[in-house]
């Protein structure tokens, strides 16, 4: 017969299984993933194994709305399932399901282990979502961990490729330089309070503001702690001057690692940090508002002068990702209910924007058209016109003109500051805006203008358009011969990403209220300490 603690011990697993149960999904899909690969000729195991991960991403949704209304602790108030993680595992979800789409037909002309592949990439996803879940140092430590060692072999999966490995090399060296900040942060916050639970932390603090004499030493070392802490998040969140390996890993990643790195990794990051500048950095022990608030200057000061530097389409991009770390910043920094609010908005508009701008990316390399080279974009805006359309609404969001999601994330965050009394950084921030429109833009107007020296444009692009494709979907020129370059058919999976990102970018510009609404009830849950 059962005593009253095995009832107890039994439920309490239960309980905590429960409240990892989104996660643990998608690890059991990797593992099976890996499991088929074994008993598949290669020839089907790519697209086995692409649809076992779709369907591990579809069950790990279904868990995630049927637990949306509970709020659950466990493994010892580690982890925690609740309204906060309902918002930020969406958009990391949405995040993996179009880097999966993306990378459906990428790899068809290299040689790589496909399960292998996918089955990373829903470790990867998994352990983001643990990250956002956690609410112990050490558990945020081990996710951080395990998110980017799956990282750092995405990033190097291209082995016969000198630039990826030499990506995945540097990100290897710096993010561990970035752990062991971590792991020296997390030592030196015991040491001051006792505890490495986020909420016993918060209690902590709370209770020493009260009283008459606040140890010196203690002080001390939690302000040490806290800034290690912070120099390892902003490792991941790319902040400058933690921003080395962004550039690096985003040029030499396959273009749907570098979605998954630049959406995901970003969304993962600034949910975990959302969580401890709530429960810890908001007693401000050493001026943390003043060291953030300079942060974000120069974190989008540098990423828009760098990104107006480069002609490698990937690298403007992955400078460009720095720049709207700090533009989403400026929302932690404003805090409260307004500030985390239009912070989880602008993170999930940045996932269909920057998804949908790399999607046309892989869809002009995929058409053999294209480097990554922006002079290589000369005149496509003619010869293709709806993908054209279709990147130019992607770089105007990102830029942040309005009808997009991009422009809506910003009044949100930029909004929410103003009503803080940071007046002075959103009136740098508006400037910043405004030059980083120059570079999207400037993507633009070449796609729209003919270079002289690009020799692969055909000067009668209405005939191009017109013409029919052959058997191997390269377009056959007005004459029935092939044009000068092989083309190849656009990919299913790829088109369906893109008509996702354009569709959500269209909706979260116009009618953002849902998605603001949903944003704001999943914020209230960070207070109930």
């Amino acid at each position: 017969m059962l005593d009253l603690a095995q009832i107890y011990n039994g439920y309490y697993f239960e309980k905590s299984l429960l409240s990892i149960m989104p996660e643990a999904v998608l690890i059991v899909f990797a593992f099976l993933i890996l499991l088929a690969g074994l008993f598949n000729s290669p020839s089907k195991n790519s697209l086995n194994s692409y649809y076992l991960a779709l369907i591990g991403i579809a069950f790990s949704f279904l868990y995630l709305f049927m637990l949306s209304d509970h709020t659950i602790k466990g493994f010892y108030g580690s982890i925690i399932f609740d309204k906060f993680d309902v918002f930020l595992f969406t958009a990391i979800l949405l995040s993996g399901f179009l880097t999966i789409l993306m990378s459906k037909n990428y790899f068809d002309t290299r040689s790589v282990l496909m399960p292998e592949y996918y089955s990373l990439v829903l470790f990867s996803v998994s352990a983001m979502m643990l990250l956002v879940a956690s609410l112990n140092l050490i558990m945020i430590f081990l996710s951080i961990e395990f998110m980017s060692i799956c990282a750092y072999i995405l990033t190097g999966y291209l082995k016969g490729e000198s630039r990826s490995t030499e990506a995945a090399m540097k990100y290897f060296v710096l993010g561990t330089f970035a752990s062991a900040f971590l792991l020296f942060g997390a030592v030196f916050i015991y040491a001051a309070t006792g505890h490495l639970s986020l909420y016993k932390i918060h209690n902590f603090i709370f209770k020493q503001n009260y009283k008459v004499h606040y140890a010196y030493n203690l002080h001390t070392f939690l302000a040490i702690g806290l800034i290690l802490l912070l120099v390892g998040l902003a490792f991941k969140m790319s902040l400058f001057p933690f921003h080395a390996w962004t550039p690096d890993s985003y040029d030499g990643a396959p273009t749907p690692v570098t979605n998954l790195m630049a959406t995901g990794i970003k969304i993962a990051a600034f949910g975990v940090f959302i969580r401890v500048f709530t429960s810890i950095y908001h007693f401000d022990v050493f001026n943390f508002y003043n060291i953030l608030w300079i942060l974000a200057i120069l974190t989008m000061t540098f990423g828009n002068f760098a990104a107006l530097l480069q002609t490698d389409l990937k690298r403007l991009i992955a400078y460009s990702s720095i720049a709207q770390a700090g533009y989403i910043l400026i929302g932690v920094i404003a805090g409260g209910y307004y500030g985390i609010s239009g912070t989880l908005f602008y993170l999930l508009a940045y996932v269909f924007m920057t998804a949908g701008a790399f999607a046309i990316i892989i869809m002009f390399e995929n058409l053999n058209l294209t480097s990554v080279d922006i002079k290589s974009y000369s005149g496509l805006g003619y010869k293709y016109p709806l993908a054209g359309a279709a990147f130019s609404f992607f770089l105007l969001s990102l830029a942040g003109i309005p009808v997009t999601s991009g422009f809506m994330g910003k009044f949100f965050v930029f909004s929410a500051a103003i009503k803080s009394g940071y007046y002075w950084l959103v009136f740098i921030a508006l400037l910043n805006s405004a030059f980083a429109a120059y570079y999207y833009i400037k993507i633009i107007v070449k796609m729209y203008m003919i270079d002289d020296e690009q020799p692969n444009i055909p000067n009668n692009y209405n005939n191009m358009a017109a013409a029919p494709t052959n058997g191997t979907g390269a377009r056959a020129s007005a004459n029935g011969e092939t044009g000068l370059v092989k083309e190849k058919a656009v990919p299913s999976a790829l088109l369906i990403a893109v008509i996702i990102c354009l569709i959500f970018t269209l909706i979260l510009g116009i009618f953002p209220q849902p998605f603001i609404s949903f944003a704001s009830k999943s914020v209230t849950s960070l207070w109930s300490i």
